[in-house]
């Protein structure tokens, strides 16, 4: 029997892994399981034959014509073995797959490589922004955004040196002409050969004095995330005055930010300068609705009232429109707190219609009726320019009819009072929020700036909080302006913060939970359409979006019925995973910049070393330079930190599969090679990058809800392909434990461990295989083979208390025997500890004699808050405070002189002051500190309950109390002389 994991398909690794796109590490772990013999295990009663055709885990021959897999030769192989074509001239082979115990030969395993897309999945995005380029001529910004390559003349793809190509292919090339050479199968391993001089082309040597040409570069390279590139590249176009570049850098601006209002405003303000209205109106149609905000809409005004002068308006034409312009406006952005001076603008322009406020013509009343109303809107916003306007309607109603505008006044104050009230909540709420419509990339955790962002999101979820308590009372009379108040508050947040996926999520939920629709949409989808095309890489925004849609599309029993609702729930997968593929992708190609630059670095210093050295004789040759030492240690830092990211990028990819594969099981079952769970497992495995989650998820899919030997397979699969992964290994032996097969666990464990213990750094990892295995042989092992297995963790891990092995054997989560210290005397164990502290002291004042204690004048009259143990009541001396006075004592001797008297002062320096009795109290019910150096179950100090303890005892300030104890007092005394009487 051939050397490896339980033998499900012990010709598939000799047969089938060899010709797949594997990298150097999966041939590696083909080596070590050949060339383990203590990998081999008995052979298993899955079958190998019966289900030759039945479900292939393995099998990415879903679209053979569109998909070809290059398979990963060494460099001897790769000169023998024939060219690769192109998967576009691939041909399907003929005839049924051969398959040996249900997996398809030839197959592809390789999780690290990143294959040809399926021909099912969408098209991959290439760059953060979604928004398509501009018809004008490509600037170098928007060839960034292009998703695919662009063929050379000489027939290789041109990589784009900032943002890559988002299709992640085994294929040298996408996109390659006829006449294009086929790249050789050992170039198409990992990496395009086209990618890395496309790389080296773009670093080019900028002159320092070229502003605008560096900070293009920093753009391109960075779109989302730079920010002071693009605003100063904006800056910077200004200065030189060269209006259109200007306009094409705000052009290619707001397609990365469309919510950024004022950068909106500053290009529309600048078409409005060059009398360019035209182009004006045609940025206020983009721009108005996606972005309400207060500045941009002013501008929008001034255009108008600017285009339709009242001056000169004999028919009143100009005036209507201005009027509808002014009702647009307020109606869209009246309710922010900086529109104050609009509601200002308003009213001006109310005053300044034909007609006389307090006439009695039919124009007059209508006029007077006007300004009323605008007046009633504009107090009941909270604005900082509330009060001039409450001042203002106070004056207008004064002075048409003292008598009916105090009533008006009246009727109005509380509407005024309670939005002054709230305007100054709202204040205090939120001094420290920066009001931004420029947003910023949030800072990873632990870097600069993450706590200053995370307090920006704080703030406007206390806005947002604020508005949905309804401190303006509007829910009962008006619930659809409270409605529309939290909604204008949601868009403002996500304004700042466009990159912040938890927002959307939070906006949308909010408007599915309210049934929030504007013209016939629903804006809770629309929030996270929205936020995907701001933030296609996150997975909270992916998820939530495939959740809803399996929740409200309809649901069919008919084939076409749940295809199409397959496909409806997959595109936002589709999206995300096609997202984070381009941005493996990039990652790559940012680490073969980041090391070339290293090397050529290295390089330069090197020739300026060698021309110092080359007249220096004792240099030795054969020693390494402190230079070459240098950059391999750079190139590793460099290495380890990419490495790094690319495996939590690799994880991510890993669980969106997962969660693909169990929507595909629920809306269409387990399906087989073309729909449902498997085809779903058959693409993950084609596009790559998986780690060993997709394999334990599917496997337990397999095995558990549909009770198929399919599971067993793709565990099986998957302990060839990640050998040394402790937390695979462990849900294999769980699993192998749970179909009764022993013997197999036994030697995928002892296979596991001996790996992972001979690697110092990889020892730990073991130690959950251990833990497992010891409690599984301790419930249903010999007891020769637990004492083995305690000795062999000993070995191990010395520094382990060894009873802890022992006590294992016997405890659950909830409880363990041998700890647990039996009661046999309750009075001698269950002895109460003293109240008196031990209160240590310093070893100078613990071995010094100790001032004589100072002497106290016994008073006749009753002691204050005296304690005496009496069953008595306590004697009512708060009536006789006067009688409590202290006493003069005598002045005491003079202090020693000399070293004695310094030591007696340098003892009273030590002691410190007395503690108070409830200080006193606390220290002595407090456990001693050697209670803390014993075992788990020992006594645990619960700093948490004793803060909230002391938080949450009510404590009554001096005033309360002392009026509680006159009454307490005067209650005692009256009794008492009832008693007496």
């Amino acid at each position: 029997m051939d050397s490896g994991l339980p033998q499900n398909d012990q010709q598939v690794e000799g047969a089938s892994w060899e010709e797949e796109e594997y990298g150097s590490q999966e041939i590696q772990h083909s080596e070590q399981q050949t060339q383990d013999l203590a990998f081999s295990l008995a052979q298993d009663a899955n079958g190998d034959q019966e289900d030759a055709g039945e479900y292939d885990p393995e099998s990415v021959s879903y679209d053979p014509e569109s998909v070809m897999i290059t398979p990963a030769q060494d460099s001897e192989s790769a000169s023998q073995s024939p060219a690769v074509t192109p998967a576009a001239t691939s041909k399907p082979k003929s005839g049924k797959p051969k398959t040996q115990g249900g997996f398809v030969l030839a197959d592809s395993d390789d999780e690290d490589d990143a294959p040809a897309p399926a021909a099912s999945s969408s098209a991959p995005v290439a760059a953060p922004v979604q928004i398509p380029s501009p018809a004008r001529a490509p600037t170098p910004i928007q060839a960034q955004a292009v998703p695919a390559p662009e063929p050379a003349s000489n027939g290789v793809a041109r990589a784009p040196s900032a943002a890559p190509s988002a299709a992640p292919s085994a294929a040298p090339s996408a996109a390659p002409s006829a006449a294009a050479p086929t790249p050789t199968p050992a170039a198409a391993v990992t990496i395009n050969p086209a990618v890395p001089q496309a790389t080296h082309q773009t670093v080019q040597s900028r002159d320092p004095n070229d502003t605008v040409g560096i900070l293009e570069d920093r753009v391109k390279e960075d779109p989302r995330g730079d920010m002071d590139a693009w605003l100063g590249l904006i800056a910077e176009c200004r200065r030189s005055d060269q209006l259109d570049e200007l306009r094409g850098v705000f052009d290619r601006f707001v397609q990365v930010f469309p919510q950024a209002a004022d950068i909106w405003a500053d290009w529309a303000q600048l078409e409005l300068d060059s009398n360019r209205f035209q182009a004006a109106e045609e940025i206020f149609n983009r721009s108005l609705v996606n972005a309400p905000n207060v500045k941009l809409w002013t501008v929008y005004l001034n255009y108008i009232r600017r285009r339709y002068d009242l001056n000169n308006d004999p028919n009143g034409e100009a005036r209507r429109i201005l009027s509808m312009s002014y009702e647009f406006v307020i109606s869209s952005v009246g309710i922010d707190r900086d529109s104050g001076q609009l509601w200002k603008d308003y009213i001006n322009f109310i005053k300044s219609g034909p007609g006389q406020v307090g006439g009695s013509g039919w124009q007059d009343q209508q006029k007077m009726d006007q300004l009323r109303k605008a007046y009633h809107r504009a107090i009941t916003v909270p604005t900082a320019a509330l009060t001039d306007l409450w001042k203002d309607y106070d004056q207008f109603e004064m002075s048409l009819n003292k008598t009916t505008g105090r009533q008006f006044i009246q009727k109005r104050s509380p509407s005024y009072m309670t939005a002054k009230a709230s305007n100054s909540q709202l204040d205090r709420l939120i001094p420290r929020l920066q009001r931004t419509t420029i947003p910023r990339l949030p800072p990873a955790p632990g870097f600069n700036g993450d706590q200053e962002f995370l307090e920006q999101v704080d703030i406007w979820k206390k806005w947002i909080q604020w508005e949905k308590e309804d401190p303006l009372v509007l829910e009962d009379e008006e619930p659809e302006a409270l409605k529309g108040r939290i909604l204008y508050c949601y868009k403002q947040a996500l304004m700042a913060l466009r990159f912040w996926p938890e927002m959307w999520v939070e906006a949308a939920e909010w408007c599915f939970a309210n049934n929030i629709v504007k013209d016939g949409k629903d804006l809770g989808l629309s929030f996270l359409t929205d936020g995907i095309d701001a933030n296609p890489e996150s997975v909270l925004l992916a998820l939530k979006h495939g959740d809803h849609v399996e929740t409200t599309h309809p649901a069919g029993d008919d084939g076409e019925s749940k295809a199409a609702r397959a496909k409806a729930i997959r595109e936002p997968y589709s999206r995300v995973l096609d997202t984070l593929y381009a941005m493996s992708k990039k990652l790559k190609e940012r680490e073969e910049r980041a090391v070339r630059q290293i090397e050529e670095d290295a390089a330069a210093d090197s020739g300026i070393k060698d021309s110092i050295e080359q007249n220096d004789d004792d240099v030795d040759g054969d020693e390494p330079r402190p230079g070459d030492l240098g950059k391999e240690e750079r190139v590793k830092a460099v290495k380890y930190g990419f490495t790094v990211q690319a495996d939590m990028l690799k994880r991510t990819i890993s669980f969106v599969w997962i969660s693909l594969c169990r929507a595909a099981r629920r809306t269409q079952g387990k399906g087989n090679t073309t729909s449902g769970l498997r085809q779903v497992f058959i693409e993950a495995r084609g596009r790559g990058q998986l780690t060993s989650d997709v394999y334990i998820a599917v496997a337990k899919m397999e095995a558990l809800i549909y009770n198929d030997p399919a599971g067993g397979k793709i565990f099986d699969r998957g302990a060839k392909l990640f050998p040394e992964d402790a937390s695979f290994m462990l849900e294999y032996i769980k699993f192998l434990h749970s179909k009764g097969d022993t013997t197999n666990a036994r030697v995928v464990f002892e296979t596991c461990v001996n790996r992972l213990t001979q690697k110092d750094e990889k020892k730990n990892q073991a130690k959950p295989l251990y833990s497992y295995f010891h409690k599984y042989e301790s419930q249903f092992g010999e007891l020769s083979s637990i004492a083995e297995l305690e000795k062999r963790m000993s070995e191990l891990w010395p520094a382990d208390p060894k009873l802890s092995h022992f006590s294992s054997r016997y405890s659950v989560e909830s409880f363990d025997p041998i700890a647990y210290r039996l009661i046999i005397s309750p009075a001698v164990q269950l002895r109460p500890k003293m109240l008196m502290p031990i209160i240590e002291q310093p070893m100078s004042v613990r071995h010094s004699p100790m001032p004589p204690p100072i002497r106290q004048t016994v008073s006749p009259a009753p002691q204050y808050m005296g304690v005496i143990n009496s069953p008595k009541r306590p004697f009512a001396g708060d009536d006789y405070e006067e009688l409590n006075r202290p006493r003069k004592l005598a002045r005491g001797e003079s202090p020693l002189k000399g070293a004695a008297g310094r030591r007696l002062d340098q003892q009273r320096r030590n002691q410190g002051a007395p503690l108070s009795r409830d200080i006193t109290f606390l220290l002595g019910i407090l456990p001693p500190a050697h209670a803390y150096a014993h075992a788990p179950q020992a006594w645990r100090f619960h700093t948490h309950g004793l803060v909230n303890l002391i938080r949450d005892t009510p404590v009554p300030d001096y005033n309360t109390w002392r009026a509680a104890e006159d009454q307490r007092s005067r209650q005692n005394n009256g009794a008492g002389f009832r008693r007496g009487w």
